[in-house]
């Protein structure tokens, strides 16, 4: 074989491999991105539906402006079709940053981890899909972790019922959100999806954060971070997860998501100087491997289920 035909031949698997190196980082700059929310919710000092509404508003010009760049509009028919779960959305954006900021980081990040938990069996009720019965005990232990990391919070630290309870209510509207979103959403592909998605979602919190005040009297801070936060997990995060998913199996990039909530914690050490002791290290630490077994029974479960078929 000569040098030449010896180097087309390589050419192909170095491009092979550069696009599955730039979908790894693109896993890593999702991660990133989703794990920093809360933190720079909570940095905003502002109360969280102002934060969500904001936040809502810009990514839904930029989403918009990328829709229109490929020559197309948000059509009646989509809006129809998925206005339910662009409220849940945005109810979702709104309650969870309202508990971030009455709440350790710790508590808001490992409750809304949970989710996942709930999602499977609700997919498995209405959409028919695969469930390993086994994953349930790493349900099972996962909110166990959970439960010890909210016991353990220390005295004098944010946690706070009242967050906790806007945790939970933040979590099954997550549930609720991608539930419907799996039904409403068909055909639609994402760029339109989330056109579509978050305008309306703004309206819904609108109502919400006018009855709040305020809602032009951000502090500097304020919109500083609620812009940071609207390019992070809004824009950069969500174009990194349609990128890496091209490359990388879902289930991959859900494993890797299960590491969000610990890195969540370890941005609040850094950012926001809040402390956890080691009863809770160790819940974080179960949390994560809960998550981590949990949604690699369900990944290998779904392949068997559909090879059957």
């Amino acid at each position: 074989m000569s040098p030449v035909s010896y180097a087309v031949r390589l050419v192909p698997g170095k491009r092979q491999l550069n696009v599955k190196t730039l979908g790894v980082l693109a896993v890593l700059g999702l991660v990133v991105g989703f794990s920093l929310s809360s933190t720079l919710a909570k940095r905003a000092e502002t109360p969280g539906v102002l934060v969500a509404f904001w936040r809502l508003a810009v990514v839904s010009v930029v989403w918009n402006l990328v829709l229109w760049s490929t020559g197309r509009r948000v059509a009646v028919r989509d809006v129809r079709a998925v206005w339910l779960p662009a409220v849940f959305f945005g109810l979702n954006l709104a309650v969870f940053f309202s508990g971030a900021t009455h709440n350790s980081i710790a508590n808001a990040a490992l409750i809304g981890s949970c989710a996942p938990l709930l999602i499977v069996p609700v997919g498995a009720l209405l959409f028919r899909e695969y469930i390993d019965l086994r994953a349930l005990l790493f349900a099972l232990i996962a909110f166990g972790g959970v439960t010890l990391v909210l016991l353990s919070a220390p005295p004098g630290g944010d946690a706070s019922l009242k967050g906790n309870v806007f945790g939970v209510l933040a979590m099954l509207l997550l549930v609720g959100y991608v539930s419907s979103a799996k039904y409403f959403r068909r055909e639609m592909d994402v760029t339109t999806f989330m056109a579509t998605v978050c305008p309306i979602a703004t309206l819904a919190v609108f109502p919400i954060a006018i009855v709040n005040g305020g809602t032009l009297s951000m502090s500097r801070t304020g919109w500083t971070y609620v812009l940071i936060l609207a390019v992070t997990s809004g824009i950069v995060a969500q174009g990194l997860l349609i990128y890496a998913q091209k490359t990388i199996q879902i289930g991959t990039i859900g494993i890797a998501q299960d590491a969000q909530p610990a890195l969540a914690v370890v941005w609040s050490l850094l950012l926001l100087g809040e402390v956890f002791n080691a009863r809770q290290a160790i819940g974080i630490a179960i949390v994560i491997g809960g998550l981590a077994g949990f949604t690699a029974l369900n990944r290998r479960g779904g392949r068997r289920g559909r090879a059957r078929r």
